[in-house]
């Protein structure tokens, strides 16, 4: 097995060391070990000998039960010659047992292939190494992105486009909260009780009814905008489709956002202001591995005897990593991709032995991915032009090209106990085999943690 060593966080810094906000001292840092989460990687950072030491890897870890688990998602590849039908699973994996159990599973392409099947008996679904026609006339694949974890509870984006023959092309976009623990979807009164959970709804659909009429009432307009925002205003709200954030102190936040469906569907997400929710026992638990906003606006985390800081650049996309002593002395870290979502100690209480042992492995199966795979930045996709925007509205613009073809399936994922190797990329690797829209990727992406966060109009 390959060990990826801890390097000196120096190494690694770029250009924290030059930061005007955290000038080395010259004695050694105070002794700490804890990860940091970041939108797509997790760094292992620790105190030895007098020095700071960091590994980087691109991991999606939950944390819960006093246990670490691995979140990755699998492809299911039903394709034919003549159709693309991809779906997806998400997993998640305990580290130390290294059994792995499916959470959620694409039923639309499966639906899909069975009708495919049935309508082109004659046909056989293609190999993992068979290549299909450049340009199918049937087409079904799924995606869900993860957008956060915190504990037991992850919130995603699932999203699903069809294109069948004599038919015009089919989106449905919609989010939803899992707990992790059981694979069951999470509702809002489960998380933050009937009380809490009806005034979190009243004031969501009240913001939404609000902002709907406001855009009716332009009628007139003949902006594109404002078509658009005419033809969102007849979308539904859902209670279901949700995701948990944090907003600083103000603790636990709910995101309604209103699923979308059909020919005009599209990659957007319409998306609600954040509601702030009651206090829940599972949330108090997780307190300290949330950030604190201070007086200058960086995040800091708060530990016994140290602190770790987080300064964002200018752009929003970049955040330098310092840790911090009592007296207010810092040593830079590294620069990552922004934000950090989440620092878990790991010294107090201290990991086992054990535990020690499945997170190195983790983190050397990680290391044997390429570079583009290992790197700590983050860059929103583009926004379109400025749009007027209706208040207590987000329109997410996401870019959601096809998915590539003959991805390595993952039929075995959920017995398999053992390392596997797993690509984890948000979008394809293209090697030059380009076959009309269908991108070949320069390795499989079998398992991988598809962390997304979608760009929002300003």
């Amino acid at each position: 097995m390959r060990h990826a060593l801890f390097v000196p966080s120096a190494a690694l810094a770029l250009a924290a060391c030059s930061s005007t906000h955290a000038k080395s001292p010259s004695g050694s840092p105070p002794a700490a070990e804890f990860f940091v989460s970041t939108p797509d990687s997790t760094f292992w950072v620790r105190t030895t000998a007098g020095k700071l030491e960091l590994r980087g890897a691109p991991l999606l870890l939950a944390h819960y039960g006093g246990r670490f688990y691995e979140v990755y998602t699998a492809d299911d590849d039903y394709s034919y010659e003549d159709a693309l039908l991809v779906g997806e699973r998400l997993y998640r994996r305990d580290l130390v047992s290294g059994d792995s159990v499916m959470v959620f599973a694409d039923t639309t392409v499966p639906r899909v292939a069975m009708a495919y099947a049935h309508a082109h008996p004659d046909e056989r679904p293609l190999d993992p190494d068979e290549n299909g026609a450049d340009d199918p006339s049937t087409s079904a694949t799924a995606e869900l992105d993860v957008l956060n974890v915190h504990g037991p509870y992850l919130s995603y984006e699932y999203h699903v486009d069809l294109t069948m023959p004599g038919r015009a092309p089919w989106h449905a976009t919609r989010r939803g909260v899992i707990d992790l623990r059981s694979g069951r979807s999470a509702t809002v009164p489960e998380l933050f009780g009937d009380s809490a959970a009806s005034r979190i709804a009243t004031q969501a659909r009240d913001a939404y009814e609000s902002a709907r009429d406001s855009v009716l009432r332009r009628g007139a307009a003949a902006a594109p905008t404002s078509q658009a925002l005419r033809a969102l205003a007849s979308l539904a709200f859902d209670p279901r489709s949700f995701t948990i954030t944090d907003d600083g102190d103000r603790g636990a936040m709910v995101r309604y956002a209103l699923p979308t469906r059909g020919a005009a569907a599209g990659g957007n997400v319409l998306e609600l202001e954040p509601v702030s929710a009651a206090a829940a026992s599972w949330w108090s638990d997780l307190r300290a591995e949330l950030p604190a906003l201070d007086s200058a606006g960086n995040d800091r985390w708060s530990h016994r005897g140290y602190t770790v800081v987080a300064r964002y650049d200018s752009s929003g996309e970049t955040a330098r990593l310092a840790l911090a002593d009592a007296a207010r002395h810092e040593w830079p870290i590294a620069a990552v991709g922004a934000p950090p979502r989440r620092v878990d100690w790991l010294d107090d209480p201290p990991i086992t032995d054990r535990e020690r042992r499945a997170l190195t492995r983790a983190f050397d199966a990680a290391a044997t991915y390429d570079e583009n795979a290992r790197s700590a930045s983050f860059h929103e996709p583009h926004a379109p032009p400025q749009a007027s925007r209706t208040p207590h509205f987000h329109a997410p613009v996401q870019d959601r090209q096809g998915k590539p073809a003959r991805n390595v399936g993952a039929d075995d994922a959920g017995t398999r106990q053992q390392h596997g190797t797993r690509v984890r990329r948000r979008d394809s690797v293209d090697d030059g085999q380009v076959r009309g829209h269908r991108r070949v990727p320069a390795q499989p992406r079998e398992r991988r943690h598809r962390v997304h966060r979608p760009g929002r109009l300003s």
